[in-house]
């Protein structure tokens, strides 16, 4: 039996293949859904930068804040002026923008210590840290508090009650505002009270 003028037509048709055109019109398609899905991704990936930043600056602002609360927390009396401008007083703001007081370390001796703002450089640069400063009659040290993957942008210490004579439980406010490598910016406060009773002397 003769194949039909139709039927021929068909095969010729379906053995061509594509064209130029249809070429370029499915590359077009498949590269638009290769743009849109690498642009997605790319979003994510600065997305999950920008959280890593906010987590880290998040962990290392309550852990040193935590820790320097707990040592405006057990601050003591100052016996004499040796590590406080005079007698009595329970805490002082320093030349450095920080906050300096007394307390026992771990051996049972008196330490002068003072929290403020510093640059550390080296692994720094230009960064700011939170520096605690430890000294007593046989040893002195200046340390970082915070790593080298923020910058301290400023440190503000408020004051409530230090004077001996207003009757007030002396209270202190540390402010701090860092900078992540994204380069969000987070304020970050605590407010803490002396743990002893500011009985005047």
């Amino acid at each position: 039996m003769e194949p039909t003028k139709c039927q021929n037509k068909f095969k010729r048709d379906s053995a061509r293949g594509f064209t130029l055109v249809e070429m370029m019109v499915t590359l077009a398609v498949f590269s638009l859904i290769m743009i849109t899905v690498a642009g997605l991704f790319s979003r994510a990936l600065l997305a999950h930068r920008v959280i890593l930043a906010r987590s880290q600056m998040l962990g290392e602002s309550s852990y040193n804040l935590e820790h320097i609360g707990r040592g405006l927390r057990m601050a003591k009396k100052s016996p004499d002026g040796s590590c406080l401008s005079a007698k009595g007083l329970n805490f002082e703001k320093t030349a450095r923008g920080g906050v300096k007081f007394q307390n026992l370390n771990s051996s049972g001796t008196t330490d002068c210590v003072e929290y403020y703002l510093g640059h550390p450089g080296g692994d720094y640069g230009a960064n700011g840290a939170l520096m605690e400063s430890r000294a007593n009659a046989e040893r002195s040290f200046d340390l970082p508090l915070t790593s080298p993957a923020v910058d301290v942008v400023s440190l503000a210490v408020y004051d409530y009650g230090w004077a001996q004579n207003d009757d007030l439980q002396p209270r202190t406010t540390i402010h701090i505002r860092i900078r992540g490598r994204q380069n969000q910016t987070m304020d970050h406060q605590i407010t803490i009270s002396q743990r002893d009773l500011d009985i005047e002397e």
